[in-house]
């Protein structure tokens, strides 16, 4: 079974770019220098797993380039121009020794931009892949995890075993003769495209796990480890990755407690703790590292979150009906199958508040009944948790604020327990908005 999310999810959590210089998760590990890079890092980025095996790949792979210390140069420009050669519909026929003679003659005479892609192509392969193989070679003679060992192997097996071994005798000429450079396109064009373009994707690979194995170590994440147990996630001193010198907390949820109601007023930390939960799950299943000292999951089948959810306009839905259709659409998913972790911040504000109350009220007790998936969910109806203290399934967190000197002060800690703090009229009456209604000095 497949990972699940869906645009919602995607958009709270500010996953993915939206246009260029955005702030999202994905820019974080972004860190290439290639253009089929960024596009490797975009495809794996955007398929978590719901398998352990390929998750536990995917981790060993990071490691690896997070500890090794043998390196690959990545030229972008190098790369963009392989790439340009490659697509270019150059001849790739067989050419005698005289006939290359007279197309290099040619090309001297009414200089040819097509023969110059092709020079230049030819070179530039024979560089990449030259540095491609020193590479494989150096780590080679280590001890590798079964998926690196695989990986390297390619590598090597692609050059050494192939015709394409005939550029490791050219590693350090600086000249090429005409028939030399009409040979080796043919190789590189016709008779070994695949296992060029093979070890093409070899090094937008490398270009990809370096890039998330320096973002992440540099940040200060930890790699993830995954428990049997269904629906359960422990992790210390997590943290919300977009925040400079962030508050990390501690978090405990097992499928004996199922349901995480955290309350607080407003800024004290709810939605960013909650942003940063479903983040790490979401990272924690493409194999990558989490922003935690540690963190310990389930294999969940999917993540859905609903935390800045807009009206539906276009639909005539009105926010609280948009509302609805959320509970429900989550609803569905969990009754397809499989086990989920959802995220709702501040369930019903799109109503008024006896409505909130008992639509809150009614859904999370229908979801603490659900054994399938797991819930993190935030109110400002503390109302309801005097409710629900008795459901053995909901555990109660909560983030506070404190008045000093008259001015809110947020630790931005989570705590157990319920908050009894109500500061929304004290910021009311501190900016005196009342008497600016009042026209009142």
């Amino acid at each position: 079974m497949n990972f699940k999310i869906d645009k919602q999810t995607a958009n709270d959590l500010e996953l993915f770019e939206k246009s260029k210089g955005d702030n999202s998760i994905f820019s974080l590990f972004n860190l290439t220098k290639s253009i089929g890079g960024k596009d490797e890092l975009q495809r794996i980025f955007s398929v978590p797993f719901s398998d352990i095996d390929q998750i536990e790949n995917r981790i060993e792979l990071i490691r690896f380039f997070q500890n090794s210390l043998a390196i690959i140069e990545i030229d972008k420009n190098f790369l963009n121009l392989i790439e340009y050669y490659l697509s270019r519909k150059i001849d790739s026929s067989t050419f005698s020794y005289s006939q290359s003679y007279s197309k290099a003659l040619k090309n001297m005479i009414w200089p040819s931009n097509e023969y110059y892609i092709l020079q230049r192509g030819v070179k530039y392969l024979i560089k990449t892949l030259n540095e491609l193989h020193e590479f494989a070679l150096t780590v080679s003679s280590k001890q590798l995890p079964g998926i690196v060992n695989n990986f390297i192997r390619t590598i090597l097996e692609t050059i050494e075993n192939t015709s394409l071994k005939i550029v490791l005798n050219l590693k350090n000429k600086e000249k090429l003769y005409p028939h030399e450079y009409t040979n080796l396109n043919t190789i590189f064009r016709r008779n070994e495209i695949n296992g060029v373009r093979k070890l093409l994707q070899a090094v937008y690979e490398i270009d990809v796990y370096t890039s998330i194995a320096y973002a992440s170590k540099n940040r200060g994440f930890t790699f993830p480890t995954f428990t049997k147990e269904p629906n359960c996630l422990e992790t210390k001193e997590i943290f919300h990755p977009f925040i400079d010198n962030p508050v990390a907390n501690d978090f405990i949820l097992t499928s004996d407690k199922r349901v995480c109601f955290i309350t607080g007023p407003n800024m004290a930390g709810k939605s960013t703790f909650l942003k940063t939960l479903g983040i790490s799950i979401y990272l924690s299943h493409l194999g990558f590292p989490v922003p935690a000292k540690s963190f310990k999951t389930s294999i969940f089948n999917g993540l859905f979150t609903t935390i800045n959810l807009a009206d539906n306009l276009s639909n005539g839905y009105s926010h609280y009906y948009n509302e609805v259709l959320r509970v429900k659409y989550v609803a569905e998913q969990i009754n397809k199958g499989g086990n989920f972790f959802i995220v709702f911040d501040e369930l019903f504000r799109g109503t008024n508040i006896k409505d909130a109350y008992e639509a809150s009220l009614a859904v999370i007790e229908a979801f603490s009944n659900l054994n399938r998936s797991v819930f993190a969910l935030s109110t400002h109806i503390i109302e309801v948790a005097e409710k629900l203290k008795e459901n053995s399934f909901i555990f109660f967190k909560y983030f506070e604020a404190n008045l000093i000197e008259g001015n809110p002060q947020y630790n931005y800690q989570i705590k157990d327990g319920v908050t009894n703090e109500r500061i929304g009229m004290y910021i009311l009456n501190k900016e005196k908005v009342l008497e600016t209604i009042n026209n009142k000095n």
